[in-house]
């Protein structure tokens, strides 16, 4: 088994999600796997769409998660492409604070803010959620199925920022504090493209990062609006 000749990673375009506060979301009418695209996400997803067809042209597999905002993007990225919906692909899954204001948590649940500041971000579980170990497991399954279907293979799949940091520490080995870091200060922007390179090394089939956080339409939306209507 070894790695595809060429893995691009494109975190999906900016969501309903992305314009809206944690509290705004809990509060909001629909399932955070069901949030579309703004308008300024769709035009993300059609030029960075533009940037990849024009210097990689047609990939042999094109995958996302089952989340609205994923598989949108990669309609428009390549409308013609058979796309793999995979739930291993899905961004963490965050329980009751996806449904509960910080407010309703600390009236309903006020164990829950102490259990989650003493056990940190990594180690932390809420109800009917995921810790960070829970979605590195999904991660490593996906990783299988790379190395196993896809040797010498050109891959696109469109993810999730929070998914994205713990490809990454997996593929590169950072430290949990790195990680963490990274959530905090450097996530990739919406539909901000890596690239990976297969690549024997020392008679091993690796993964090499070519370039990272490329964002084909930066500069070009300022008067596209982020609010959504």
């Amino acid at each position: 088994m070894g790695w595809p000749d060429l893995l691009v990673l494109v975190r999906h375009g900016e969501s309903e999600g992305n314009v809206r506060s944690l509290d705004e979301r809990a509060a909001y009418h629909m399932p955070t796997h069901g949030y579309p695209l703004t308008e300024r996400g769709k035009k993300q997803a059609e030029i960075t769409g533009n940037y990849l067809r024009e210097r990689y042209g047609k990939f042999d597999a094109y995958y996302t998660s089952y989340y609205t905002r994923a598989k949108d993007t990669m309609r428009l990225m390549y409308p013609d492409a058979k796309i793999y919906e995979d739930p291993r692909l899905a961004e963490g899954q965050r329980g009751i604070w996806h449904t509960m204001t910080k407010e309703q948590v600390e009236q309903q649940f006020p164990g829950e803010i102490e259990r989650k500041e003493r056990e940190g971000l990594y180690h932390y579980r809420p109800w009917g959620g995921e810790n960070w170990p829970d979605i590195e497991l999904r991660i490593h399954s996906f990783l299988g199925t790379l190395a196993r279907d896809y040797e010498g293979k050109k891959v696109l799949i469109v993810v999730h920022g929070h998914w994205l940091i713990l490809f990454q520490r997996l593929i590169h080995h950072f430290s949990i504090d790195d990680a963490m870091l990274r959530y905090k200060h450097h996530l990739i922007k919406n539909t901000g493209v890596v690239i990976y390179e297969g690549k024997n090394i020392g008679g091993k089939s690796r993964l090499q990062l070519l370039q990272e956080n490329i964002v084909p339409w930066e500069g070009q939306l300022d008067v596209i609006a982020t609010k959504p209507a």
